[in-house]
């Protein structure tokens, strides 16, 4: 077969396997680098669950701030009957879903908010940026994998988030519970 009969450039064909091998560079295509969103605004949640025996009836509250000037705030929703640590869940699920509503309803990009959310409770703390795994031998132990995935969801449409564990006195003095 000619390869190139300008150049006088010949190359043949052997049954053998033994034709020279033409090597070709693999084409190089550098990756898409997407910038990362730069968060040029900050929200913080603040929330508490609680709940009127162990199991019981669940109740929450939250408190949500742009920029340091409350635009939501909610006390004692009513959550139905579970566990302390549900209603904990509960109250963070109930202000994730507002928060991102109310910037909806602003018209702005929630990627453009970075999150901090301010917890009373290892149990949400941990799951939300530790480890979030369903212990077969707890059956409220799915129920809470849940509950996380659901709030992860919600704190990952956000440009970045943190979740920083702060003890129960400032819960106390911001939700009275």
């Amino acid at each position: 077969m000619r390869k190139n009969e300008s150049k006088g450039e010949y190359r043949t064909m052997s049954l053998f396997g033994d034709e020279p091998r033409v090597v070709v560079p693999p084409v190089v295509v550098p990756p898409v680098v997407t910038p990362p969103v730069r968060a040029t605004r900050r929200m913080e949640i603040f929330f508490d669950g609680g709940c009127l025996g162990n199991p019981g009836k669940k109740y929450g509250s939250f408190q949500v701030k742009l920029d340091g000037r409350e635009i939501l705030k909610r006390s004692r929703v009513n959550f139905g009957f579970g566990t302390n640590n549900e209603a904990e869940f509960n109250a963070l699920k109930l202000a994730l879903d507002e928060a991102v509503g109310w910037l909806q309803s602003e018209a702005m990009n929630v990627k453009g908010v970075s999150l901090l959310v301010e917890t009373d409770s290892t149990i949400v703390r941990n799951r939300l940026v530790v480890k979030n795994v369903i212990f077969k031998k707890y059956p409220s132990s799915e129920r809470m994998f849940a509950l996380a995935n659901e709030c992860l969801g919600l704190m990952n449409r956000f440009g970045k988030f943190n979740v920083v564990w702060k003890g129960r006195a400032s819960n106390v003095q911001r939700f009275g519970h």
